[in-house]
């Protein structure tokens, strides 16, 4: 399926949903700007300096992780029709097991994405594409442990990532946009660009259910 159809799901399901849809990005951002303020990843920083800046990068996780797995269980559910909570950004802060499975996702996850584009750039797309349904996996099947749901969603994307690359390519003319207004934009990009994924995730699924139970049957 083409990239556009899963951009007109987006807005089509956004629309109605677009305030509490901006307010689970404003909510990361604030996070993720306080924490890159502190920062500094120049060339020029001492040694010392840029240590302290990876680690503060990734100890904000222990507060950014359930926000951003939050959020996206916000879209999930938007691109199901449900109507999603306020209360479903924070979820994860009132279950100590959620909270874990939430940080240690997102530790793996940016871990491993920035470890392999280091090294080189492919590996690191591979990773991305492989592991990015995975709190849509979560939201759904809460029961899964971090390393059950990545192996769910490296079972999902099997024969899908070039499907996903292509979407995500559709939005670098908007990615353009969030650079010319300072970020800005970026408040009504993430959740056109991540409730397409979540209709993307809930059609590679709806498939791979179908093939699954016609094998059994």
């Amino acid at each position: 399926m083409q990239a556009s159809v899963y951009k007109q799901f987006a807005l089509r399901m956004l629309s109605g949903n677009w305030g509490i849809a901006i307010f689970a990005a404003i909510a990361t951002m604030l996070v993720q700007t306080v924490v890159t303020s502190q920062l500094d990843l120049s060339a020029d920083a001492t040694p010392d300096v840029l240590f302290t800046s990876i680690l503060l990068l990734y100890s904000s996780l222990v507060l950014l992780a359930p926000l951003e797995l939050g959020r996206n269980w916000i879209y999930l559910d938007i691109a199901k029709e449900d109507k999603p909570t306020l209360g479903l950004l924070f979820d994860s802060f009132g279950s100590l097991r959620q909270y874990v499975k939430a940080v240690g996702y997102y530790a793996v996850f940016y871990l491993g994405l920035n470890l392999l584009m280091l090294l080189l750039i492919v590996p690191g797309v591979w990773f991305y594409l492989t592991f990015r349904m995975v709190p849509f996996i979560l939201r759904d099947q809460p029961d899964l442990s971090v390393l059950a749901a990545m192996k769910v969603s490296k079972r999902l994307m099997d024969g899908k990532k070039l499907v996903m690359l292509k979407l995500l390519a559709s939005y670098i003319g908007w990615y353009v946009l969030v650079l010319v207004t300072g970020g800005l934009a970026l408040i009504f990009v993430q959740p056109y660009l991540e409730t397409a994924l979540a209709g993307l995730y809930l059609e590679i699924k709806a498939e791979k259910d179908a093939a699954q139970e016609k094998t059994v049957s």
